[in-house]
This record gives C-alpha cells, sequence and structure tokens, in this order.
C-alpha cells in the first residue's frame, strides 16, 4: 500500500514471518527536509496478524501513529 498523510510518504509491505504463519507489518515513511529525502522503517509485532490485510492495515496505522507523535514533538517547546 502507498500513500501519503500529513505531507509525508507511507509505503506498507507486510513481510510472511519465518518462524509462523503470522503476516509481520513493515512501513517505511519518507519525507523531504530541507532539500534532503529522510526516511523512517517500522515493524510491527510477528504473532498477531492471520491475514495479509490486517497486517498491511496494522502498518498503515503504526506509521501514521509515528508520524503523529513526530509533529506533536515538533510542537513541544
Amino acid at each position: 500500500m502507498d500513500q501519503v498523510y500529513k505531507s509525508r510518504r507511507i509505503q506498507t509491505w507486510p513481510g510472511l514471518s519465518p518462524d509462523a504463519n503470522y503476516w509481520v507489518p513493515h512501513a517505511v515513511i519518507s519525507w523531504d527536509e530541507q532539500g534532503v529525502q529522510q526516511h523512517h522503517i517500522i515493524t510491527g509485532p510477528s504473532d498477531r496478524f492471520r491475514l495479509i490485510d490486517h497486517a498491511d492495515i496494522y502498518a498503515v496505522e503504526m506509521a501514521m501513529a509515528w508520524i503523529d507523535d513526530g509533529l506533536m514533538e515538533d510542537l513541544t517547546p
């Protein structure tokens, strides 16, 4: 899945856990900061999602929460 949230690009890809039959949510968040491309990779739990769609949705929600936390820190004096 690929989408933009608060000027950040979110790309997700669930991966199948090699040890179990669960999907692991992954996301990369990328943005431009003063002309320099930045990115951050996050990974979710490896023992929760039996369906790939659920892992993908979780990855998006996880990325949005990370973005929101970072934007709130920027506003803290």
